[in-house]
């Protein structure tokens, strides 16, 4: 049997993956949570505590860890783009911070909520994250097989990442904005995976797979 029978990119696939496998473990999490659950009055994070949610936590933190994994696949895949010259050189930092943002997600399922590196793993993360979404879209917003939809969107995405970032370390500990942060940027995987899909249903069939 093939491994792919729908025979779409690896990068795509990722992409997929990352938001089924995402959503599918946090709502399983949610369902086994023993007390009332909100985005208003709780972190994300707080799924994957042993001490809070001792039945689902194991589910938030192995889906974060296959989460990062697949977004290892999405973000190798946004070099078929192919920018050139400065937007290569910063599409390329931008793969390395959703690389290193795809460890720290799978750390953050490692080292849960109430450990001494979960703080760190959890800043780690949005901080990549944030480089991530900026520099892949400064390097590839020009080019025609981009979206330019996603592009303005990512606008979005970015500026609730900037208030999420002020309201956390400015002055109050805001849940909502973590998870806006997240499912906004998860919104986005879904659409460049989408987008990815088509750049490769229009490659010519003689070019190389």
């Amino acid at each position: 049997m093939a491994l792919n029978p729908l025979k779409w990119p690896l990068s795509a696939i990722g992409g997929v993956l990352v938001t089924i496998i995402f959503c599918i473990f946090t709502l399983v999490s949610i369902a086994l949570y023993p007390a009332s659950f909100s985005p208003l009055n709780n972190w994300l994070s707080d799924l994957g505590n042993p001490s809070l949610n001792p039945a689902g936590s194991i589910f938030f933190n192995v889906g974060c860890i296959l989460t990062g994994l697949a977004m290892l696949a999405l973000v190798a895949g946004l070099g078929k783009w192919g920018a050139e010259g400065w937007k290569k050189a910063a599409l390329v930092v931008g793969q390395a911070c959703g690389t290193l943002s795809a460890f720290a997600l799978m750390m953050i399922g490692v080292f849960t909520e109430g450990t001494p590196l979960h703080g760190t793993m959890s800043i780690a993360f949005f901080s990549l994250l944030f480089l991530f979404l900026v520099l892949t879209n400064i390097a590839i917003f020009a080019d025609r097989r981009y979206f330019r939809w996603i592009g303005y969107y990512v606008l979005l995405v970015i500026a609730i990442d900037v208030i999420f970032i002020y309201t956390y370390f400015a002055y109050a500990h805001e849940t909502i904005w973590e998870w806006l942060a997240v499912f906004s940027a998860l919104l986005w995987v879904a659409m460049t995976s989408y987008n990815l899909l088509v750049i490769d249903r229009k490659k010519p069939a003689n070019a190389e797979k």
